[in-house]
């Protein structure tokens, strides 16, 4: 009897083995079936979502791409073979503002002209008057610290200010936009070729030139923000002493001055004059107007009020 219970026992923990370890090899088959089908379908939808939606999310993220050598702030490009470039440098736009007293107008004239382009720059405005004169100089960005710091040799500096803007991310983001446009005009290309229905043709056609429209834009801001970027600005105004021109000192004259006064008291007793003409003119007769049309209406004669008086009986 015991033999016999012993057996039932081995034989009932065989199968509860048997029918635990064909679970977990059951289980591990469905889940590497489930990846595997996962797999299999991951590159389908990827496709067809891909070939559904064009968006400009889509088209950034192509422009993201660091082959183009260049990357917003504070990212490092890297380059097609696996090398990483230096990072993005800043970019800077730099202001001066330089007031010098000279003692000839002339001779400081060209001195400035002289220096603007030992450093390589170039006038950009001029303005000239008997004793003072304005320059808007620009001059390259790698030599402005230098140019600035010998803006002395011209004459004697009154005033200098420095300003620096740093306009990296306004660059950078207009960088990438131009190029997500440039990447979108190309696949708009495409897609006009393979279009096969009118409809669909002038849509793109449309979009097309949209976006040809928008990079002419930005080339045309890119363009303006990389001039002033690598050619600074730099004004210099040039100023004679007080009471002096490239003569010498000028003197007051005290007869010039009298006969200033006394054109400007002829001048006023003119338009007082003028004034009084005007009042006799046009005043008289207004007043004689007026005064006719009390005397009828209201005053001896009283028509109006013998009207008003017939009215309320």
């Amino acid at each position: 009897m015991k033999k016999n219970l012993n057996f039932i026992l081995i034989f009932s923990c065989f199968i509860l083995m048997f029918f635990s370890c064909g679970k977990n090899v059951t289980e591990n088959s469905v889940a590497t079936s489930g990846q595997r089908l996962m797999m299999k379908s991951a590159p389908k939808m990827a496709v067809t979502n891909s070939s559904a939606v064009f968006s400009d999310t889509v088209v950034e993220e192509s422009a993201m791409d660091t082959s183009y050598g260049y990357a917003p702030e504070g990212i490092s490009a890297e380059s097609g073979n696996g090398q990483i470039n230096q990072e993005v440098e800043r970019k800077l736009i730099k202001r001066g503002n330089v007031n010098i007293e000279v003692q000839n107008l002339k001779k400081a004239q060209e001195s400035v002209e002289k220096w603007c382009q030992d450093f390589g720059g170039y006038v950009e405005s001029f303005s000239d008057s008997p004793t003072f004169s304005h320059y808007s100089l620009r001059i390259p960005a790698i030599k402005f610290d230098e140019a600035l710091n010998s803006v002395g040799d011209l004459g004697v500096i009154k005033s200098k200010n420095i300003s620096t803007q740093d306009v990296s991310e306004q660059f950078y983001d207009l960088q990438t936009r131009l190029s997500t446009k440039k990447i979108m005009k190309e696949r708009l290309q495409k897609y006009l070729t393979q279009a096969k229905d009118v409809k669909d043709m002038l849509q793109i056609e449309k979009e097309l030139n949209n976006t040809i429209s928008e990079i002419e834009s930005m080339e045309g801001r890119m363009k303006r923000l990389s001039g002033q970027i690598e050619f600074s600005s730099v004004n210099i105004s040039l100023e004679l002493p007080h009471r002096t021109t490239d003569e010498g000192f000028v003197w007051p004259d005290f007869l010039q001055g009298f006969r200033e006064f006394l054109s400007n008291c002829v001048d006023f007793f003119v338009v007082l004059f003028g004034i009084m003409i005007y009042a006799i003119v046009f005043g008289v007769p207004i007043i004689a107007i007026l005064a006719f049309l009390y005397w009828l209406l209201i005053g001896k004669k009283g028509l109006l009020i013998k009207l008003f008086k017939k009215l309320s009986k």
